[in-house]
């Protein structure tokens, strides 16, 4: 009997609209509850391999669930279906951002721009993406655009000014950031803001200053102590940086990014037993972080582990395949374990990306 009730339990389910399935999966998702949402909306795409809505909202569970890799396979399947779809351009920008392969973001945004011109977060992100990529005088056209449109947006102002900073402008970055203060209503919100612009202009001290502003006017102001920390490692004043790391992880134990920075400066201060742990929690937290893989990469060579080294280190080319460090890492490893021809490779790719920064920053000048 009891059989025959789970038989007939199963067909129901089984002969269920899948409107309703992903009616259900949809008000998961908005609940919070990824586990249910994950499921309704793999149920549907096995009936409905072509549901864009699917796709897109499973794109979603994955991103907010930090599986960035596989978020942006789903939203590169669903665009394969429509390649116009904004809401899936931007979703995926925002991955390639939170990879940080700012290259494959730039286009997407760009894409999102090209149709919805006034897109404000598609421009902020596209300028931000220009910003990382040395693309500085492309950024300030489009954030002097976005400051007259919004010159109430602390976030513009605040990348406008490490515009300037970056194109060696320190007074119009200044004069950004006077007005950055004025107009933003927190103390604490203002100075956290120009101690972003002037990281991100690689002004250390003048960073350092501003967060520990920001921290006197609200000590518990989120993300604080980080990005402090951030700024003292920079400013090569690593005791007090691993200090400022140690409050934001008692704050915020759940915090990939200060767990990655803390493991990366105990790395260099060459306390690996330390580091190796904030690294892989780092890495569990946020499966996606290159330097994660490359930091721990570097701990297994170190450890004369050569073949685990190069796990670790093919995972970070993957995940960052402009940066010459974990090419020149792997090529080390790959030597140790006899593999030559393999680390020529990986020493050719170092050599080529080292060629186009010095081109880049030729044309800069």
């Amino acid at each position: 009997m009891r059989a025959a009730l789970a038989l007939t339990a199963a067909a129901l389910i089984a002969a269920e609209p899948m409107e309703v399935v992903f009616r259900r999966a949809a008000m998961a998702l908005s609940a919070g509850d990824f586990a249910a949402a994950e499921s309704g909306f793999r149920r549907v795409l096995e009936s409905e391999p072509r549901n864009i809505g699917a796709l897109g909202n499973l794109g979603v569970v994955y991103s907010r669930t930090n599986r960035l890799g596989e978020a942006a396979d789903v939203y590169h399947r669903a665009l394969r279906l429509s390649p116009a779809d904004r809401g899936l351009l931007l979703n995926l920008g925002l991955v390639e951002f939170k990879r940080e392969r700012y290259a494959a973001a730039m286009p997407l945004f760009g894409d999102v721009v090209k149709q919805d011109p006034n897109n404000m977060q598609a421009l902020e992100l596209l300028a931000t993406c220009e910003l990382r990529q040395g693309e500085v005088a492309d950024a300030i056209l489009i954030l002097e655009g976005l400051r007259a449109a919004h010159p109430e947006n602390g976030g513009v102002l605040y990348l406008l000014g490490a515009a300037y900073f970056r194109q060696k402008q320190p007074e119009k970055a200044r004069q950004v950031l006077a007005e950055l203060i004025s107009k933003v209503a927190s103390p604490a919100q203002a100075s956290f803001l120009a101690g972003k612009a002037y990281y991100d202009g690689e002004r250390f001290a003048e960073a350092t200053n501003a967060f520990r502003d920001a921290l006197q006017a609200e000590p518990k102001f989120p993300g604080g102590h980080r990005e402090l920390g951030k700024a003292l490692i920079s400013a090569r004043e690593d005791a007090e940086a691993e200090r400022e790391l140690g409050l934001a992880l008692a704050e915020n134990p759940s915090d990939a990014s200060a767990h990655y920075y803390l493991g990366g400066l105990l790395m260099q201060r060459e306390r690996l037993s330390e580091a190796v742990p904030h690294l892989e929690q780092a890495r569990k937290l946020n499966p996606d972080l290159w330097g994660v893989y490359y930091y721990l990469g570097k701990a297994k060579l170190r450890a004369a582990e050569p073949s685990a080294a190069v796990s670790m280190l093919e995972r970070a080319t993957a995940l960052k395949p402009d940066e010459p460090a974990p090419f020149y890492q792997l090529a080390r490893a790959l030597r140790m374990l006899g593999r030559k021809a393999e680390a020529e490779r990986a020493l050719e790719r170092v050599k080529q990306l080292n060629a186009n920064r010095l081109a880049e920053v030729r044309v800069e000048k």
